[in-house]
């Protein structure tokens, strides 16, 4: 019977996810909405058994694509109070001279600035709410048999595990995905995994003694420094998290690696030569040197996210991309919403839906991952430079003259939902017009307005659908 082989989504009972971190536990939220009954594994421990995951206690930023999974959750609300509003980037020179650039000039072109730990915790709340969902915490994957549709899990209490029958399994087990290895055991997934020579180390910015920030909270703070950069965002009692992005090694002549800072001697240096404003606010630097880990960063493109109708990967397990751009959660959070709205146009198998979503997102996946090495080169040198400020005041006067047609790219990523794939190729045609117009000017009044609106008459679309 090709019945057996097919299930149908509407006569399948459970659906097991594994990894409940925001796609998955996003996702058991969708899910169960639609009546499924969701088994959740975890390898970690429940987060409010006090163990602390270091990668948890950084912060994210929220834009449009994630806001709009939480809308669709009624979540929301919850997540904005424990948000902050950030309107642009503090740029810190090495004189210590701060510069606000804005994201847009529109009030919706803001991000939240929310701590992982405490989304993640808002979604598990919710899941925990639900009685069609079972969390598992404590169960590291350990092999899946496809043919016989078992998973098996060893947990602390019970080294030898856990047998558990599935009948589809979606994997939104992160970068280093187990469920996406099993998988390449079965089927060629045409895995391209490049890790960035550069790793990153969280260091912390606490409040003063009133619990007020020290920093302006409504922005992330960047300082540039050409081969490498620090950025921190705010937290919601008044502190911030601070991320160092470095080479890994060094290039022995001006840039230092994380390889090379192996004594607080030269951490100490390195931090008060290049981030003179900000070190004496960094009370805990020798301790989180010493301390906290070096995590990597890399990219991640699959051809195929599925095997047939029994198993999916979403999220970073199908493709993670470096931080740089602020769209990992919000590309994971968009696939959980895409595949929701798959289902309700009635794919008549799980393949058939799988196979769609792959469909619907690969390339707008590919298209992230571009912008988001894109953007860290971007961050740590342009955002210096006289030119680049020149550029974006134009794009900017091209946005306010041109409102339906020229959006800039960021603002297409981050505060509207059309595809990555056009916001990527529009951003391309923008780019080009404003090389036209900028070839041998020095200064916003010297570019031709006229020549600009023929330009984006002539190339650029309206926006078919904005936000």
């Amino acid at each position: 019977s090709g019945q057996s082989t097919k299930k149908m989504p509407t006569e399948t009972k459970n659906v097991s996810i594994i990894g409940a971190g925001m796609a998955g536990t996003m996702l058991a939220i969708l899910m169960a909405r639609r009546g499924y009954e969701i088994d959740l594994f975890e390898q970690h421990p429940d987060p409010n058994s006090g163990e602390r995951n270091i990668e948890l206690a950084s912060n994210l930023a929220l834009g449009e694509r994630a806001r709009h999974a939480l809308r669709i959750t009624g979540l929301i609300e919850q997540v904005d109070r424990l948000a902050t509003p950030m309107r642009g980037r503090m740029i810190h020179d090495r004189s210590g001279r701060i510069t606000l650039q804005p994201y847009g000039y529109q009030d919706y072109e803001t991000l939240f600035s929310v701590r992982r730990e405490s989304l993640q915790q808002c979604l598990l709340y919710e899941a925990g709410n639900s009685d069609r969902i079972r969390v598992h915490f404590d169960h590291r994957l350990r092999t899946i048999d496809w043919d016989a549709k078992k998973a098996t899990f060893s947990t602390d209490e019970n080294g030898g595990g856990h047998a558990h029958d599935f009948e589809v399994l979606i994997g939104a087990d992160g970068p280093a995905s187990k469920v996406r290895r099993l998988m390449q055991d079965d089927t060629d997934l045409g895995a391209d995994i490049q890790m960035l020579e550069a790793g990153y180390k969280f260091l912390t910015i606490p409040p003063d003694e009133h619990h007020e920030p020290l920093m302006d909270p409504n922005a992330v703070h960047v300082w540039p420094r050409g081969g490498y950069m620090l950025l921190a965002f705010a937290g919601p009692d008044g502190s911030f998290t601070a991320t160092l992005f470095l080479p890994l090694k060094g290039d022995h002549k001006m840039i230092w690696g994380f390889e090379e800072l192996d004594s607080w001697t030269r951490q100490g240096a390195f931090m008060d030569a290049n981030f003179q404003d900000v070190t004496p606010l960094m009370p805990h630097l020798e301790e989180e040197f010493r301390d906290n880990p070096v995590g990597r960063m890399g990219t991640v493109r699959l051809n195929r996210w599925h095997l047939g109708g029994k198993a999916l990967l979403i999220g970073d397990a199908a493709h993670a991309i470096v931080p740089f751009h602020g769209q990992g959660v919000n590309s994971a959070l968009e696939d959980c919403t895409t595949l929701d709205s798959i289902l309700d146009e009635g794919p008549e198998s799980w393949e058939a839906a799988f196979q769609t979503l792959q469909e619907r997102r690969k390339e707008n996946t590919n298209a992230i991952a571009d912008m988001a090495l894109d953007a860290y080169h971007t961050m740590r040198e342009s955002v210096r430079h006289r030119d680049f400020l020149l550029r974006k005041a134009l794009e900017r006067e091209l946005e306010l003259r041109h409102p339906k047609r020229f959006v800039a790219r960021y603002s297409l990523v981050m505060f509207h939902r059309i595809p990555y794939t056009e916001a990527y190729q529009r951003g391309q045609v923008q780019g080009v017009i404003m090389d036209e117009l900028l070839a041998g000017k020095d200064d916003l009044p010297d570019v031709d307005l006229e020549l600009a609106a023929r330009l984006v008459e002539e190339r650029l679309e309206e926006v078919s659908v904005l936000l």
